[in-house]
């Protein structure tokens, strides 16, 4: 049961207003090979070998869905979910698709041939897909030999660690989807105290978030060490 007066318990999930648009995607070394790749689109090929699928893979966070939004409204492509793919389903007029996560999604066969026969299926088709993961394809536990082969040989960029400069224009990001504008003194004291990865930065951005609406404060140093020291 909770406590009506109680502002900590009475707390709600405000919509955030998080933009996708190519003009929002923050560029640094760590993200500019993906970025070349998907302003490359459809000229996608390296040593004169072309190539239909890309896979972009890093950490959670690392904007790797910002570059699916960007690429969607670019080549007018259909995100699927992996849990869609049958050989059945494939209606598409466009040929070109997204599919997200796919290394966290890799359940039985029934998915593998799915994926499997989209793949095939958009090259025969002169089509492109897109694909992200968390690791290296390399690394996904495909026990369908087709299917690895093929993902194996397909073009495969990583997202690295933000840099300072990257980290900085994330959280200020982060901050202002929330319509929330962070003070510099506030800024300048998280650099050197966070943890230098995408989910760290996304969790102390919704913790601050959320204890600032509770306790009815405004955003300020005490207010974000409060968040730090509870999340150590």
């Amino acid at each position: 049961m909770t406590n009506a007066d109680d502002p900590k318990q009475l707390l709600l999930e405000l919509p955030i207003n998080e933009t996708f648009a190519l003009e929002d995607f923050m560029v640094a070394a760590s993200n500019e090979e993906a970025v070349k790749w998907i302003d490359a689109w459809p000229n996608w090929g390296q040593d004169n070998n072309p190539f239909h699928c890309l896979i972009i893979y890093g950490p959670a966070g690392c904007g790797k869905t910002h570059l699916c939004h960007v690429w969607q409204k670019i080549a007018n492509a259909q995100i699927l979910k992996m849990d869609q793919l049958s050989p059945t389903m494939i209606n598409d007029q466009n040929f070109v698709f997204i599919i997200e996560d796919v290394d966290l999604h890799i359940c039985d066969d029934t998915v593998l041939e799915g994926l499997l026969h989209l793949y095939n299926w958009t090259k025969e088709q002169g089509g492109y897909l897109l694909l992200t993961a968390k690791d290296h394809p390399k690394n996904w536990k495909i026990d369908l030999a087709d299917l690895s082969s093929r993902l194996l040989a397909s073009h495969s960029v990583k997202i690295k660690s933000p840099d300072d400069n990257l980290l900085q224009a994330i959280i200020i990001k982060q901050f202002s989807d929330r319509q929330i504008t962070l003070p510099t003194e506030v800024l300048n004291y998280l650099m050197p105290r966070l943890e230098r990865s995408f989910d760290a930065i996304t969790k102390m951005v919704h913790d601050v978030d959320q204890l600032s609406w509770a306790e009815k404060k405004k955003i300020t140093i005490p207010t974000v060490k409060q968040v730090l020291d509870h999340n150590q």
